[in-house]
């Protein structure tokens, strides 16, 4: 029988415990800010969509399918997606610092890993675990602890043979995210990340699926269909506001969303 006694026995044995689970779950479009003021590391994996992490107010991260924040104790952050159907899965514990540092796992820093297969058999469990206090602390820990090298064995590999250019396509998508609205050309771009055009270009069309300047496009597009949703805007006021000329603008949102902008807004405000 599991009483009172031997409960307050497993809670001194498990405050000893290097890693304690804190929570895990699977989020569909996160957004707002967390760990304010916690000492809880975390791990933040993100399944499918596109999103932004944001790091104690000043790093920003784009995360799509199989990109990985750990997170250092003590460090604030909040999402915002960017797109529907953004999920994410989050793993907050509470962790021995020296322990958790042994990993040597880049934290605070987006990482890829090679494989999602494992890593989310790890969370699963985590997120499952429905077993009584005692069992799930003990499993829990060990759960966390695999978790960590697993992550630690397969950036390894991935950094060694093919992190460069994805860390380098990586930072142009959030340089684009940025400065959209500054008119970014192909050319500026290449200089400031040390390429020629015609080689960033086809790293980044072979990445993502499309050249730097449809990308540019698209997230401008997207962003002005948010400002028109949301904003007290007029339609020129939102393409300048995007980087983009009023007679261009008003094309490239029709051949994109199949709608004037003006009839967009009208749509998205159409009481329920």
């Amino acid at each position: 029988m599991f009483t009172q006694e031997t409960y307050l026995k497993v809670v001194q044995q498990h405050l000893s415990l290097p890693l304690r689970l804190c929570s895990a779950s699977y989020v569909l479009n996160p957004t707002g800010h967390f760990n304010e003021g916690s000492s809880h590391g975390g791990v933040i994996f993100c399944l499918r969509g596109i999103g932004l992490l944001r790091l104690n107010r000043e790093q920003e991260f784009l995360m799509q399918a199989n990109h990985m924040v750990i997170i250092m104790p003590n460090t604030k952050y909040e999402y915002q997606p960017l797109g529907e159907n953004w999920e994410i899965a989050t793993i907050r514990f509470e962790c021995n610092l020296p322990l958790f540092l042994q990993f040597r796992l880049k934290m605070n820093k987006p990482l890829i890993v090679n494989s999602s297969d494992r890593i989310l058999a790890l969370i699963d469990a985590l997120c499952g675990s429905e077993e009584d206090y005692k069992d799930r602390t003990l499993k829990t820990s060990e759960i966390i602890y695999s978790l960590l090298a697993e992550i630690k064995l397969q950036t390894m590999g991935l950094q060694e043979n093919t992190c460069e250019p994805k860390a380098t396509i990586q930072k142009v998508v959030n340089y684009i995210y940025g400065h959209y609205s500054s008119k970014l050309t192909l050319d500026e771009i290449s200089r400031m990340f040390g390429y020629t055009s015609q080689h960033l270009n086809k790293l980044f069309k072979n990445e993502l699926g499309h050249s730097i300047y449809q990308y540019i496009l698209k997230v401008q597009l997207e962003q002005a269909a948010c400002l028109l949703e949301n904003e007290e805007m007029t339609v020129e006021q939102v393409a300048d506001h995007v980087g983009m000329e009023s007679r261009s603008f008003y094309r490239l949102f029709q051949r994109m969303y199949e709608i004037s902008p003006g009839e967009y807004r009208r749509s998205m405000r159409k009481p329920m």
